[in-house]
């Protein structure tokens, strides 16, 4: 995990120090205690280990603070990652939805929410955001009027793996920001 998310990090740092600005310091251990205590849910170790090192980004300052400051929101689409407290918040809201709008089926891609679901990244408004499954370790995703996705991750460390991946090859930097696009590639030698 440590590996995983020190690659973001470093891409962050050498290529959009405004975003790698944003990040917060390291959750404490009791924070993550009383999250757990709070929703009544254990937390993966990986996302532990991740807390441990990362406790989100900076939030907006004023009267609504579930809005990222500028900067902070460099996942692709403008997402962007959680604290712990942002952690409990969105859990709340989203558990909160799903008890207003039960779902009668028992598949887990066809439920809002499950109360085992800790999210971990959102956009603005959290009707889309990626959560772990705390019974399997596997990271999932929701959105507003769509199924429950499950990705190709096996894990939030494969997870932030392929994020870094993607920095590399599809992101660029603008005023010490990251920019998600197609980045423009030299054309490769020709074999002589």
């Amino acid at each position: 995990m440590r590996q995983a998310w020190g690659r973001v990090t470093r891409w962050l740092e050498r290529n959009a120090p405004k975003n790698a600005a944003a990040l917060c310091g390291p959750a404490t251990p009791k924070t993550i205690v009383d999250a757990e205590a709070r929703l009544g849910v254990s937390f993966p170790q990986e996302m532990w280990t991740w807390l441990l090192t990362n406790n989100g980004v900076r939030m907006a300052d004023g009267e609504d603070s579930r809005f990222a400051a500028p900067g902070s929101s460099f996942l692709p689409s403008g997402w962007h990652l959680l604290s712990v407290e942002q952690i409990v918040n969105v859990h709340e809201w989203r558990t909160g939805i799903a008890a207003m709008e039960p779902s009668t089926h028992p598949d887990r891609e066809t439920l809002a929410w499950r109360h085992d679901w800790v999210p971990f990244a959102v956009e603005t408004d959290w009707l889309y955001g990626r959560f772990i499954d705390t019974s399997t370790g596997m990271p999932g995703k929701w959105s507003d009027g769509d199924l429950t996705r499950f990705e190709t991750h096996a894990s939030l460390a494969e997870y932030f793996h392929s994020l870094a991946d993607d920095m590399r090859q599809r992101a660029t930097a603008q005023d010490g920001r990251l920019v998600w696009g197609t980045r423009t590639r030299r054309p490769a030698e020709p074999l002589r």
